[in-house]
């Protein structure tokens, strides 16, 4: 009975060995990951605005990474889903090293439709999780959050009222002012703004078109004049506003006048 009872002593005792070393030897080898942040890149186009975070994931370690999951959320502050990317990478064997690029989408088409976006302020928060398997069988999670500005790129659009002047007997000079600031710090706003002036009859009296070129954090001011038929001017009529960019595109903004 006592060389039964010892030799599963010793077994026992060789088990715990083997899991003291393993555990020690994956606490060690997980001190030798590396992990670099390469340069942020941002490229845009009219439908979406991209920013790629490149990652070098050295694993000089013992044991393999596997099921690596890097996922990250974008939710504006009413907690609302704006964007969610997620980059797999199935395996990073020991001693190899592995080139991330992690693709963070924003679809500004869906984002400009919100018109809060394009005229205010406001957070976005980031959400960032990161989970794998370590040696293939310890799970590993990680999660994090920040919040990053958003400038409305139409801050405060503002048309003044048209003064209008004769211009000659059949009709009228209107001038109008527009101004705007553009908060984004991510994109200029560089396009055109069509304006169409209707009478109180809604007949259309007069349009023109002016270019913009607003820079991300600057101001824009600029003078729009068109001529109108004096006959069918009235006192009180509507402004309709079109603002066509590179990035997005809004319209019409209707005011009323008079």
């Amino acid at each position: 009975m006592n060389v039964p009872l010892r030799a599963l002593s010793w077994a026992t005792r060789f088990f715990w060995i083997i899991i003291l070393a393993f555990a020690v030897t994956c606490a060690y080898s997980a001190t030798l990951i590396r992990v670099n942040f390469g340069e942020l890149t941002i490229t845009s186009t009219k439908e979406d605005f991209t920013v790629t975070l490149p990652i070098i994931l050295d694993n000089k370690g013992y044991y393999n990474i596997a099921d690596l999951n890097i996922t990250t959320l974008i939710a504006d502050y009413e907690n609302r889903q704006i964007s969610k990317t997620t980059t797999y990478i199935a395996q990073i064997l020991p001693q190899n090293n592995a080139n991330i690029f992690h693709n963070v989408n924003l679809n500004l088409n869906e984002i400009m439709t919100r018109t809060d976006y394009l005229f205010c302020d406001s957070n976005f928060t980031i959400y960032g999780s990161i989970n794998l398997n370590y040696a293939n069988l310890i799970p590993f999670g990680f999660e994090t959050n920040t919040t990053i500005p958003w400038g409305a790129p139409l801050f405060n659009f503002t048309t003044g009222m048209p003064e209008y002047s004769v211009y000659n007997t059949t009709h009228l000079i209107v001038n109008m002012p527009i101004n705007f600031q553009n908060h984004s710090p991510y994109f200029g706003v560089t396009g055109t703004i069509q304006i169409e002036i209707f009478n109180d009859r809604d007949q259309l009296i007069g349009n023109s078109t002016v270019s913009i070129d607003a820079p991300s954090n600057a101001d824009y001011y600029d003078e729009v004049g068109m001529l109108v038929n004096a006959w069918m001017f009235t006192e009180k009529g509507q402004i309709r506003v079109y603002v066509e960019t590179e990035m997005f595109d809004y319209g019409p903004m209707v005011i009323n006048y008079g």
